[in-house]
């Protein structure tokens, strides 16, 4: 192993085997991945780790749902990951599975260190667990959630809401509560150990509120890796999964290449993790090293959830957002850059598959594949293809080299903080003075005149410039689209080679490739009539392949309709929410009170047209945060029309005649 390079470490969590890889797995990897491939520009020797989750319960009673044993169950999983893992062009290094040989080896080590630590015992769990989440719940968070969500008496869990399973078993614990005041310390020396930030303030609040020791062997069943001083008990799912991380670097190996690479490689510099996870790794697992004596990983980033067209995801909904799909209509490239531009690294995002055709037409049409376009015609045409040397820069070209390169700084240091959506505003800031630089310079006119030819050289060669860069800028991103431009610019090499540090400015019209154009455009312009028109027949396409019966809610009694409370309200004021394209957040006035609710209405009526206006709201429906503002009921309105196409309408439902408002409707 070459240790000459700094060591960079980044993983992502290891995937449930149950579950098809999703929107949520997709962008956990497409993140890891970029910043892999962006961390070898930079010259660093990058280690990316990925893989599967296949131990606990839960697996053990889908394989026998599929009338297979769990090790046969989870082996017809794992090619699903690595398939998409594969048409996202993803670079991992390594892919881990918790039912490998090195895994179960590293798993019992742990066990013995544990032991020989101190902070295991023996005892009895009587508790609640959630299966699907695999996590435990003490009594006073079981009641906590319920009295949170109106579930009282119904035991479900807090985070996912369904029901908990009484355990009442015996198990080792882990001394988790031994380790709160360490914990906090660890934050408040290394603030940025969980981030966002405020991430890191719900973390630390969950931990000042008290820690519980940890079961961490289970005895009902017997599907994981056993605890190698005590038969009968398995190791919990958890305690199993976190250590993975360390054992893809050779925690437990008893050989110097091992021991060697553990040094080199370990702290780990990011963990990638969905905030549904963050408390195992921002808690249980820091506290586990530190029982070790081993030094945490240096950052745990987590990132938010998506919705879709500001809908949450569902089945039932129809509203799933496919990556194989996604990747098929569109390519990896395009799919993998609206994730990363489309939201803020970290929060919660909105896929919008029309603001995806947007993106392609204004971002990858007009501004890339135009310069690409523009560009390599020219030289070809003025140049019979051949980069030429530039001529004595004038104050124009040196603004825009100056910029190009003030781009490529803020760049890497967006790159270097996880700003994914900063970095590629400032690569496209990049290429749109590009383009205006062609318009004014004005090459077409430069190359009629033969006394002018000194300078159509120095334009021509600073686009090429411009391009090259961009390619480097782009290969993390978008892979395959900087190797086609990196090809037409006639580049020897690797655009994935490249190092950021050796780029200097000037170097195209010193080696002086020979262009060729590709087939076709970069990235043609999608009609978005014909779009929408295609969409919608997929859409129903689906239905009629997939009819789903959970489409029709079941039948009720009176009784039932009556807890839906019906009000008349007068909408008072109207204002766009920020950061999401479809909502509106909206004051109201039931007499009675004034109250905020937030709908989806944006695209079919303008603030004017609705303030004023009486409508029927559920008055009693449970308050909800959407995209930051808290929702206190919700307006009743019908829609009809494949949803965004032209032919979708929506319209309010509202009394005919005056009535006061705050009226009960039955």
């Amino acid at each position: 192993m070459d240790q000459s390079k700094p060591s960079f470490f980044i993983t992502t969590p290891i995937y449930y085997v149950n579950a098809d890889p999703h929107l949520g797995t997709a962008y956990s990897t497409i993140i890891a991945d970029v910043q892999a491939r962006y961390r070898r520009s930079a010259g660093y020797n990058v280690k990316f780790l990925t893989g599967m989750d296949e131990h606990g319960e839960k697996v053990a009673e889908a394989a026998a749902k599929h009338g297979m044993t769990p090790q046969e169950w989870t082996d017809s999983q794992a090619p699903h990951f690595k398939e998409l893992w594969s048409k996202l062009e993803i670079s991992n290094d390594d892919f881990i599975r918790t039912t490998e040989p090195r895994q179960h080896h590293a798993v019992q080590y742990l066990w013995e260190r544990m032991k020989e630590s101190g902070y295991l015992y023996k005892g009895s769990y009587d508790g609640w667990y959630c299966v699907p989440d695999e996590t435990y719940f003490t009594d006073t968070q079981v009641q906590k959630g319920d009295e949170e969500y109106g579930s009282v008496g119904q035991h479900l869990c807090p985070d996912c809401h369904r029901p908990l399973e009484r355990v009442q078993e015996e198990s080792y614990f882990f001394k988790l509560s031994a380790f709160q005041d360490k914990l906090l310390k660890l934050y408040d020396e290394h603030p940025d150990f969980v981030e966002p930030a405020f991430r890191m303030n719900e973390v630390r609040s969950f931990v000042e509120g008290g820690l519980n020791d940890l079961s961490v062997s289970r005895t009902s069943f017997d599907w994981g890796i056993q605890v190698p001083f005590d038969e009968g008990h398995v190791t919990y799912v958890w305690f199993d999964a976190l250590l993975n991380y360390m054992t893809a670097v050779g925690y437990g190996v008893d050989t110097d290449e091992a021991r060697a690479e553990l040094a080199y490689r370990w702290p780990a510099q990011f963990h990638i993790v969905g905030k549904d996870i963050i408390r195992f790794h921002c808690i249980v697992w820091p506290i586990m090293l530190l029982a070790l004596g081993l030094t945490p990983p240096a950052c745990v980033y987590s990132h938010g959830w998506w919705t879709r067209d500001g809908e949450k995801m569902s089945k039932s909904k129809g509203n799933v957002v496919d990556p194989h799909e996604m990747v098929a209509l569109y390519g990896s490239d395009v799919f993998r850059y609206f994730l990363l531009r489309q939201v803020t690294f970290g929060l919660d995002g909105d896929f919008s598959e029309l603001a995806l055709v947007q993106r392609i037409n204004s971002d990858l049409a007009n501004d890339l594949g135009n310069l690409l376009s523009r560009t390599v015609t020219m030289i070809e045409k003025y140049r019979g293809g051949t980069v030429p040397a530039p001529a004595a820069l004038e104050p124009l070209d040196a603004e825009v080299r100056d910029q190009a390169l003030e781009a490529f700084a803020e760049y890497r240091a967006f790159m270097d903080n996880y700003q994914f959506d900063d970095a590629l505003k400032a690569l496209w800031s990049m290429i749109g003075r590009a383009n205006k630089y062609i318009d004014e310079t004005m090459p077409w006119k430069l190359g009629k005149d033969e006394s002018l030819a000194a300078r159509l050289d120095t334009v021509l060669a600073t686009l090429a410039e411009e391009l090259k860069l961009a390619a480097l800028m782009l290969a993390p991103v978008m892979p395959k689209t900087a190797v086609k431009i990196w090809a037409q610019l006639g580049l020897s090499g690797d655009v994935k080679d490249q190092r950021f540090g050796d780029y200097r400015w000037g170097g195209m019209g010193e080696a002086r490739p020979t262009v060729r154009r590709g087939e076709g455009v970069l990235y043609p312009r999608i009609d978005l009539d014909e779009w929408k028109k295609q969409a919608e027949a997929r859409a129903n396409a689906k239905k009629g392949l997939a009819a789903d019966p959970g489409e029709h809610e079941p039948e009720i009694s009176i009784d039932d309709f009556a807890k839906v409370e019906l009000r008349v309200a007068q909408i008072v004021h109207v204002e766009p929410v920020p950061k999401s394209r479809s909502l509106y957040k909206l004051d109201l006035d039931l007499g009675y009170e004034k109250r905020v609710i937030v709908s989806s209405i944006k695209d079919f009526y303008k603030p004017e047209d609705l303030e004023g206006r009486r409508i029927v709201v559920v008055a009693n429906l449970k308050p909800a945060k959407m995209c930051g503002v808290m929702s206190n009921g919700m307006l009743l309105a019908a829609g009809s029309g494949a949803p965004h196409t032209p032919e979708e309408k929506l319209s309010l439902l509202a009394p005919v005649e005056d009535i006061p408002l705050g009226s009960r409707v039955h």
